[in-house]
């Protein structure tokens, strides 16, 4: 039975080995456009994509990917009996997406091999083909077109992105940095084999002439006319009669996705061109090659984000604290506190900041003390001091409104608040609308270079409210809340009390007096002085 078994086993590898050698007789070219079905012979990290995508490494470290045509081919020379020839063309597509930005490992070699095993190989700078006691051993019969993403001293490589001609060893027998002819610039145009780009490869040996030709562009561009590399050589003396062609990769402690799009083949003759449409896309997410650093890019968005939060602060605030200007305004310009000044008096506009209940108006400060220790100056404008200051002493919000009161009066009649050189029952203004307010005749108080152009509503409203806010009973004022719900109509003005309104500040002559002083108690055993300067305007009291 045993017998049975080795003879069925040995009839079987010599159909296998016949089917090989048959089929290997047949083909003497091929293309493919991915790998879907290709049947390629596979082992390490090599595997095809569902899109027909063939990846040799991906970004292990220390790692070989090896891709191979199943079936061996006969180089025979030209001068033998069967006049088969030592000549072979060939065309690929490929691309290395490495881990880090412009540092990959460590290539793509393209190889004629006895074998589709390479026992003892190791990766990093072997390409997965030798390792440090087969190379540059003759008996090797290699011939590798490498792709080199890395310069390793030991075999004289002269830089970190070259192409080179390798025969039994990683000794090039020339090389040259990555570049294709440019008939546009009419000269060498660089290209980085680590950029992540597909480009093309053409492989072209002539026994005839014995010479060997690469050639490398972007995978856009078609055949240049001048060889990266042109290099005499007798292949004769490398190819043995059974040759296997495919590819080896590796990586070493950086590491790159290496990947083959497309390839065409023939032994006989010029390979067949591919198609760049009909390749398989590279992955769609984000290549390693794109990807940035995290040690460079974790501090950038960090002050990226920063940077962006306070420029958005500084929008908000300034929204927050724009102007909306009347139309009336756009001619005579803004009439107004600002928005961000009256938000700084106010604290952020909390209640015990509020205008009328935070503590004119400004129209009344205390000074330094005077020439004794018992002595203290208030200076104010003439006519905005509510007549109970010349009592206490204090301001209050009550006496706040009285100043906006006769700010008001002096706004709509057009006069400031006491004006020596008019008629005695003129003199003091909260006084005379007071009292033209009694008569009924109110209105004939309004500034009379406005000729009459005004609502009589509106003007009626300023007046007796302005009156209100200078009662002489502190009392009987209104808050500054109450005085602009009233101008904004939100309340109505309620009657004016009957009690008189007004200072009682007129002045003795009928000369202007800038400064008036009234000594008020600051102790049980000392006097104040107190100044009153019209040196100070309505708006600049403070």
């Amino acid at each position: 039975m045993e017998a049975l078994l080795r003879s069925l086993h040995f009839l079987l590898a010599l159909f296998i080995s016949l089917k090989h050698l048959a089929l290997a007789q047949e083909i003497h070219q091929f293309i493919c456009h991915g790998f879907t079905g290709a049947n390629l012979s596979l082992n390490g990290m090599a595997s095809v994509h569902p899109n027909g995508l063939l990846e040799l490494t991906n970004t292990s470290k220390q790692q070989i990917g090896h891709a191979f045509f199943p079936f061996p081919f006969h180089f025979e020379s030209s001068f033998s009996n069967n006049s088969r020839s030592l000549s072979f063309s060939t065309n690929f597509v490929f691309a290395m997406v490495p881990e880090t930005p412009t540092r990959g490992g460590h290539g793509i070699a393209f190889t004629i091999s006895p074998s589709t095993e390479f026992k003892g190989a190791t990766a990093t700078q072997y390409l997965g083909l030798f390792n440090s006691t087969t190379v540059g051993l003759s008996s090797n019969h290699l011939l590798a077109i490498e792709l080199d993403a890395v310069r390793s001293p030991e075999f004289r490589d002269i830089g970190d992105n070259h192409v080179g001609i390798d025969v039994n060893n990683l000794t090039s027998i020339q090389s040259a940095p990555a570049s294709y002819f440019s008939e546009h610039e009419g000269g060498n145009e660089t290209l980085q084999l680590t950029s992540g780009d597909p480009m093309q490869v053409w492989i072209d040996y002539d026994e005839m002439e014995k010479l060997l030709n690469v050639t490398l562009a972007p995978a856009s561009v078609m055949k240049p006319q001048k060889p990266l590399l042109s290099t005499p050589i007798n292949l004769s003396l490398v190819v043995l009669e059974s040759m296997y062609v495919g590819f080896s990769s590796s990586t070493g402690s950086v590491s790159s996705h290496h990947y083959i799009l497309g390839w065409s083949f023939n032994k006989s003759g010029q390979a067949q061109s591919l198609e760049i449409s009909k390749l398989p896309s590279l992955p769609h997410e984000k290549s390693s090659a794109n990807k940035p650093d995290l040690r460079i890019m974790i501090p950038f968005v960090t002050v990226s984000f920063f940077l962006i939060a306070c420029f958005a602060t500084t929008y908000l605030m300034r929204k927050r604290y724009e102007e909306v200007h009347e139309d009336w305004e756009q001619q005579y310009g803004p009439q107004r506190f600002r928005y961000k000044d009256l938000h700084k008096a106010t604290k952020g506009f909390k209640d015990k900041g509020l205008l009328g209940y935070g503590g004119d108006f400004g129209l009344a400060k205390f000074h330094d003390h005077g020439s004794t220790p018992h002595t203290t100056n208030v200076v104010g404008t003439i006519g905005y001091l509510a007549p109970e200051i010349t009592i206490t002493g204090k301001p209050t919000t009550c006496s706040d409104v009285f100043s906006f009161g006769t700010f008001m009066l002096e706004v709509a009649c057009g006069r400031k608040p006491v004006e020596s050189e008019r008629q005695p029952e003129e003199v003091v203004l909260v006084e005379w609308v007071f009292e033209c307010w009694k008569r009924g005749a109110i209105l004939g108080t309004a500034d009379p270079r406005l000729e009459g152009n005004y609502v009589e509503e509106e003007m009626e409203l300023v007046l007796k409210l302005g009156l209100l806010c200078t009662h002489g009973t502190p009392a009987a004022r209104p808050s500054m809340r109450q005085g602009m719900q009233y101008l904004d109509g939100n309340a109505t003005l309620p009657d004016l009390p009957l009690h008189d309104a007004g200072t009682g500040l007129v002045p003795a002559s009928n000369e202007a007096s800038r400064v008036h002083v009234l000594t008020i108690p600051a102790s049980p055993d000392g006097i104040s002085s107190y100044s009153l300067s019209d040196s100070e305007s309505i708006l600049g009291g403070r």
